[in-house]
């Protein structure tokens, strides 16, 4: 089969969530040799992982519109001698496809959906009054989780016979240290944006420190979202003990779960949740919430919160922190559940999808 890819979020240098599973993804997929597999992008879109440039089929968008209003114009070029073209986010670079070529579609999530309060302006409206109509031109879905297959059936009324669940992978990067030597820090790591519900987290983590004097700090990382500035507002009596990284290296960010004593991810809903697992792989014990697909990913690794209720996440923080026992509990079963995810995995089980669409 003659594959696309359409890899043009990966101009962004900071990658998120999505990013990392198109790069990961991407990177996988072009190993296989079965299947002829171009990324679409861009031609000033520099890359280093991928520096090969037969790899890459360019578009080229009409410099004086938005990318937003040229796909109109150039992607039905772009998409043209394809028997199968992937796109790995609802951000679909297209409204229409050339005869003959299938369309595949991973979504996420559905969140500005669900929850539109957490989302800006933008995000509403695309969610709301476009994402219909360019699911119109898609063959087959991919969801990333159960739950996110769920949500598609029910807010969109997709056929549940067109939609594949495939995992999200974890990098090899991503390991337990060569000692177990932990930090004394309690560790959160998403985009600063309502939804990763850090300001519950804050909330609970000075809940603890006021009624239990703990020594260890919370630390933050993580790109500025939507509605940061909510998030940073902490009280001057506990600015010393609570830090805000902002983004850090992949390499960083290893060391950063390698060392913590506690990785905490109250998320209010997630798709799939990638740093829960990124953090069972570095061996950190991980409380989570029991929310959407973080229990389907998690499994009994994790800890579990109600991710609406401080008192709830402050106890759950108190009680791993105060048994060493249990931390290295959930640290060999995080382990154990993180080697259930891999970006090869990943791969195979989406080139199924693309021959499944095309047979």
């Amino acid at each position: 089969m003659q594959i696309g890819i359409c890899a043009g979020m990966l101009l962004n240098s900071d990658f998120t969530g999505i990013e990392h599973y198109i790069n990961n993804l991407a990177e996988q997929l072009l190993k296989n040799k079965k299947h002829d597999i171009r990324l679409i992008m861009s031609s000033d879109i520099f890359l280093k992982h991928f520096p090969e440039s037969s790899l890459f089929k360019h578009d080229t968008p009409f410099r004086k519109l938005s990318r937003f209003f040229s796909s109109f114009r150039n992607y039905s070029k772009g998409l043209s001698g394809f028997d199968v073209v992937h796109v790995p986010t609802v951000r679909a670079p297209f409204f229409f496809r050339p005869h003959g070529v299938k369309v595949v579609m991973t979504v996420h999530d559905l969140i500005p959906n669900l929850f539109p309060q957490w989302q800006p302006l933008k995000r509403r409206v695309y969610f709301k009054h476009v994402l219909k109509y360019r699911f119109r031109y898609v063959d087959r879905f991919i969801a990333v989780s159960k739950s996110t297959k769920d949500d598609l059936v029910r807010l969109f009324n997709i056929d549940k016979d067109k939609i594949g669940v495939v995992y999200e992978g974890v990098s090899e990067r991503f390991k337990p240290p060569k000692n177990n030597n932990r930090g004394d820090y309690i560790l959160g790591v998403s985009t600063l944006e309502p939804k990763k519900n850090f300001r519950k987290l804050i909330e609970a983590y000075i809940l603890l420190k006021e009624k239990h004097s703990i020594t260890e700090k919370l630390v933050i990382t993580g790109k500025k979202g939507w509605f940061f500035k909510e998030l940073i507002d902490i009280p001057t009596k506990y600015r010393d003990n609570i830090i805000f990284k902002g983004y850090v290296s992949n390499a960083k960010l290893v060391e950063m779960y390698q060392k913590a004593k506690i990785f905490v991810y109250p998320s209010m809903y997630e798709g799939f949740g990638l740093p829960v697992i990124e953090a069972m792989a570095c061996g950190c014990p991980v409380i989570t919430s029991n929310v959407s697909s973080l229990p389907e990913v998690a499994g009994s690794a994790a800890y579990y919160v109600n991710p609406y209720r401080v008192e709830d996440i402050e106890r759950g923080l108190n009680f791993l922190l105060n048994d060493k026992s249990l931390r290295n509990e959930f640290s060999q079963k995080g382990l154990r559940q993180s080697r259930k995810f891999s970006w090869q995995t990943c791969a195979d089980e989406t080139i199924k999808v693309f021959e499944a669409v095309c047979s």
